[in-house]
């Protein structure tokens, strides 16, 4: 039997559907900590819109191995559940049964992004005195001021990611075997992504890695990044890199000539 609707009538067969599951979960609705625990759930995705979005705006370079190196980790994770081939605790239960659930890739996402951020954290103060020599020095009360906002963003990110993972095993996505291993690779991950591409490179300029980081910044600010919006100290933007214009380069040399000349002074 036809419908009667002519618009329905003139409208084609919809293809077979499937949901797309990277923002598809399930919850609770009779629970009051459900819609919370699912945007937390949530919020590991949201973090590449926020990479994104600082790579436009301050291009640094550190944030673009910040992104990748969050790729990587869930090409581990993706390449982890099936080695091990662990299932989820519902197998079988609508979309929550649905793959491996072993180890959980947003425990191990928050996992990753704790142990970078407390790497970085740590490394202000060495950060602070190769990148900016003039900055006053970390004493007194700036000292202690400085020294407390980053207690408190380290804990809140610390306490963020613990939401994360603790949404995995309310939403019943995966047990909290799933869930601890996940976050214990996260935090292994990201330790040593962190002390390879940013701790090394740092601390070390001559060695292997800090020849390659430079001469990754070297192309990356020779092609002008990424992004072309003016804000804060961030100048230009791809296709604004000193290999389209000779005299960025001679002016690029002259500031880390300088830099040296101040070096070799102390």
């Amino acid at each position: 039997m036809t419908s009667l609707d002519p618009n329905k009538a003139l409208l084609p067969p919809l293809p077979p559907l499937k949901s797309f599951s990277l923002t598809h979960i399930l919850y609770d609705p009779t629970h009051p900590l459900s819609i919370p625990l699912t945007l937390l759930s949530l919020s590991p995705i949201f973090l590449f819109v926020s990479y994104f979005t600082l790579l436009i705006f301050n291009r640094r370079l550190s944030i673009l191995f910040l992104g990748l190196g969050s790729v990587g980790n869930e090409v581990l994770s993706w390449i982890l559940k099936r080695t091990l081939k662990g299932d989820r605790p519902y197998k079988g239960h609508g979309e929550i049964g649905t793959g491996y659930g072993n180890p959980s890739s947003h425990s191990q996402a928050a996992g990753f992004l704790v142990a970078w951020d407390i790497g970085y954290a740590m490394t202000l103060s060495i950060r602070a005195t190769t990148t900016t020599p003039t900055r006053k020095s970390d004493q007194g009360t700036l000292g202690i001021i400085r020294k407390v906002r980053n207690g408190v963003y380290v804990v809140g990110l610390i306490v963020w990611s613990i939401g994360v993972s603790y949404s995995r095993w309310h939403l019943h996505y995966h047990t909290p075997t799933q869930i601890i291993a996940g976050y214990l690779v996260g935090l292994v991950a990201g330790s040593i992504y962190f002390y390879l591409t940013e701790y090394v490179p740092m601390r070390y300029p001559t060695s292997i890695l800090g020849k390659l980081r430079r001469a990754i910044e070297s192309i990356w600010t020779g092609l002008g990044g990424v992004g072309g919006f003016e804000l804060g100290d961030a100048k230009g933007g791809w296709g604004e890199g000193w290999v389209f214009d000779g005299s960025l380069k001679s002016e690029a040399g002259t500031g880390s000539e300088r830099s040296g000349a101040k070096k070799k002074m102390r």
